[in-house]
């Protein structure tokens, strides 16, 4: 089952997708974190989570220049492994700040994109996605943020129609938008 968490900057939605994978899952369920510590503050959040989840689950620090993310989600999911993967949004960020030309980053973007959607089509296992939702606020008056705010929206969107579940968090509450067909 894929489920996606959607929710604002500090809304809960790490806490509450952690919550979602019980202690005695054999084996861990593993972590797959996308955050570069592109700064102290950043380190920070990074280390923040880190020590939220502690050691309830293995953790997978993805490699953007030698990882392809769906080959890795296929490579946990063939062994059984549950998933975290956490969070899109700062994954979609890395493919913007690449030393490319908007039309080449809007490219990649989309690439990789296509080749993850087609992956969670193929797996047959328990993952969790985080993403921010970054639509509810003003248009930004900055290119490449509006840039990453309509990436990430088209993402989030193409995520939430394979999903089998989505819910959006709020103030660290969940309002379930899409449940599993029984």
């Amino acid at each position: 089952m894929i489920s996606l968490v959607l929710g604002g900057i500090r809304s809960g939605k790490s806490r509450w997708a952690e919550q979602q994978f019980v202690d005695h899952i054999k084996p861990k369920p593993v972590y797959i974190a996308t955050a570069l510590a592109s700064d102290q503050e950043m380190a920070q959040r990074i280390a923040h989570h880190q020590q939220t989840r502690q050691s309830r689950f293995d953790t997978h620090e993805f490699d953007f220049e030698n990882e392809n993310l769906g080959e890795v989600l296929e490579r946990y999911v063939g062994q059984g492994r549950h998933i975290l993967l956490e969070c899109m949004s700062t994954w979609l960020g890395w493919w913007l700040c690449r030393s490319a030309s908007p039309e080449q980053q809007v490219i990649d973007i989309q690439q990789q994109s296509t080749v993850l959607l087609e992956c969670l089509e193929r797996l047959d296992g328990e993952i969790v996605i985080v993403s921010n939702e970054v639509g509810l606020g003003l248009v930004s008056d900055n290119a490449m943020a509006r840039l990453f705010a309509d990436e990430l929206g088209r993402l989030n969107q193409a995520l939430a129609a394979k999903a089998d579940k989505v819910v959006f968090i709020s103030a660290g509450l969940p309002l379930i938008l899409k449940e599993p067909q029984s």
